[in-house]
């Protein structure tokens, strides 16, 4: 809860939320490139993720804004934890398996903010979409992506 006491976990349950804060730990723990991207989870709810990251210098390219392949980390990255959330977390896990990110205008130094969402969720098919804001709001890419749904192998750890 925030000081104003609104969620910031979307409509849920407790219970849902600390479902999610599961699924983002165990994310974490198992994701060095989050943790080198500065990745950060800003909000969960079912179907739904908002990331940030900082998009300091180190991820520019060498025409001085931020590289295309940081934007789309940020993109697959909350729109994967989007369809992770509708999930069974300890037999399924999602695997991008076609990305296109539309790049709307240049971004440079501040913070970066990306919300995903699944648009349609099928057995083992998933296709979500994502859109990426610099701190101005102003739009910085769109996303689609399609997921496949992998079951894990039994006796095997997420």
């Amino acid at each position: 809860m925030t000081a104003g006491g609104e969620r910031l976990w979307g409509a849920c349950t407790p219970e849902e939320e600390e479902t999610y804060k599961k699924i983002l730990r165990d994310h974490f723990q198992n994701s060095p490139f989050y943790r080198h991207m500065g990745l950060k989870v800003t909000g969960l709810g079912p179907g739904w993720a908002a990331f940030e990251m900082p998009a300091g210098r180190h991820l520019w390219n060498a025409g001085g804004t931020l590289h295309g392949g940081a934007i789309t980390s940020i993109a697959d990255s909350a729109s994967g934890a989007a369809l992770a959330t509708l999930l069974d977390k300890d037999k399924e896990r999602p695997i991008t398996i076609e990305l296109k990110v539309n790049f709307c205008s240049p971004a440079g130094e501040g913070v970066l903010y990306a919300r995903g969402h699944v648009v349609q969720k099928g057995r083992r098919i998933a296709i979500c979409e994502v859109d990426v804001t610099g701190e101005d709001g102003e739009p910085v890419a769109k996303g689609i992506s399609t997921y496949m749904v992998r079951e894990l192998e039994t006796g095997r750890a997420s």
